[in-house]
Order: structure tokens, then sequence, then C-alpha cells
């Protein structure tokens, strides 16, 4: 059987596309990179390797000794370690001298160039995992109201600027004002701070860019997401239709009904 690469961060998504890689025939190849595989990626998986993110050429020769043709980078994978000191071999080292001024996502393209060079090819995330990008409308129960639908829209039109000038995926509004953005700490902790900013009521919006390359990442929200919303008092969290990835969603989507939260996608 085709064997199918597959570089882990943390999270669930890793385990999530194993298993959708060995349902379609698959034989998957895990590196995992910084931290140790659950005990059931272990187990899903055929071979589980663990290296560092800059060990980039371990895991270039692992996956061509393994026969591996695809690759697919998924999960969470923390660029703030990009500012700390951590182990790079030459060929890292080579990636970061020649993208040192130009961003953490030009970084991630050339490491995807390289794999490509050697006859691996990267592909989108959401290949085997589509079942988890919702269509447009409202996902739960509870509708937003008539000023919340305000506040969702200017958040959508404002999370695509942010997300095209490659700052972030994550705005927080109130009252069409924006009061968060995401900078390098991630979604939960924009939240956290636009919670203290704006109070209750708060709406969250999170988008791709428009040239958003999905073999690096899928913008994607879930429990946490939900639970640091509610903690902070927020009214609605909205999401892009088919380029977001939804974990759990109907049971997400009952909890956040409990809560009063509605979640949405939008074209």
């Amino acid at each position: 059987m085709e064997k199918l690469g597959i570089i882990a961060g943390a999270g669930n998504l890793p385990l999530l596309l194993t298993q959708a890689a060995l349902e379609q025939g698959r034989v998957p190849i895990v590196i995992q990179i910084t931290q140790p595989g659950s005990e059931q990626l272990e187990q899903a998986a055929s071979k589980i390797y663990s290296f560092g993110i800059g060990q980039v050429q371990k895991i270039t020769r692992t996956l061509l000794d393994s026969g591996v043709k695809e690759l697919a980078i998924v999960g969470k994978i923390d660029t703030g370690i990009l500012l700390r000191p951590f182990l790079v071999d030459p060929t890292a080292v080579m990636i970061l001298a020649k993208n040192r001024d130009k961003g953490t996502h030009a970084i991630v393209t050339a490491v995807i160039e390289h794999f490509e060079s050697k006859g691996i090819t990267v592909i989108e995330q959401h290949r085997f995992l589509k079942a988890l990008m919702p269509e447009a409308g409202v996902l739960t129960k509870r509708q937003p109201t008539q000023s919340q639908w305000s506040d969702v829209r200017y958040g959508m039109q404002l999370a695509r600027q942010v997300a095209d000038l490659g700052i972030g995926q994550t705005v927080v509004v109130k009252n069409k004002m924006a009061v968060a953005i995401e900078g390098i700490e991630g979604t939960d902790e924009a939240i956290k701070r636009g919670g203290i900013l704006g109070g209750k009521g708060i709406v969250v919006a999170k988008a791709a860019a428009t040239t958003h390359d999905f073999r690096i990442d899928v913008p994607t929200i879930g429990d946490q997401t939900l639970n640091t919303l509610h903690a902070v008092g927020g009214s609605v969290l909205a999401v892009e239709a088919g380029r977001t990835f939804v974990m759990n969603q109907q049971a997400l989507c009952d909890e956040a009904d409990q809560r009063k939260i509605p979640i949405v996608a939008l074209n």
C-alpha cells in the first residue's frame, strides 16, 4: 500500500488524519515534532518517529528511507519556538539564513520546497479531512441577533484583511470596533486579551488569507476555543465556511447552544 508521511504537531488533528489515511488504504508514517505522540497516535501509525523541529535532514532521510512520496504537515506547531534557541542541522541553518527577515510563513514554505526538491510532495491537510470543514450557515441552533450579525460581518472582513497581511487569523470586535488582533500568541490568548479589553459581548472571527497555503495550516476551532470565549463572556464565534476545521462539530455546537454562543460559518 502507498505510504503517507505525516509531520505531526500538537492536538488531535494528527490522529484524525492518520485514521483517515488508514481508512483510505494508506500506510501512515508519522514524524512527531518536538513532543512525544499520544498513545492512540502511536497505535494507529505504522511507524512513528520523534525529531526536533530543526532536524530537517533526519526527517527527510527517514521519509525517503520509508518510501514516502506524499507528506502532510498537520497539528499545532508553536511558531514561538523560532524565537528561542533550538537544535538545528545544516539544512535548517541554510533555510533559516535565507529567510531570516521574511517571517515564519516564508520559513515553512522553504521547508516544503526542500521536501519537494527531494521528490516528496506536500499535500493540503484537508485532502483527508474535508468532513471537518462546514458549509456556510449558522452551525448552532442559537442564532445571532441583528447587532451580533453586524459585528460578525465586520469581524470577518477585518480578520481576512489581517490574515492577508500575515499578522494572524483571529480578531476580536465589539460594536464594530477592533478590540484585539491575534499575533504570535495564538487564538486563545487573543480572545483572552479581547475579553479583558472589550468585556462581555465580544465577537470572535477567524479567517485565512486569500492566498492561504493549506499545506501549512488550516484555521481550526474546537472545545478550547469555545471554553476560552465562554470564560470571557463572548457572544459569537465566526469562521470561514469550507476553509476552517471545526473539531467535533456536533458536540461543539451542542455545548455552544447550552452556553448561548452562536457559531457561524461565512463564505
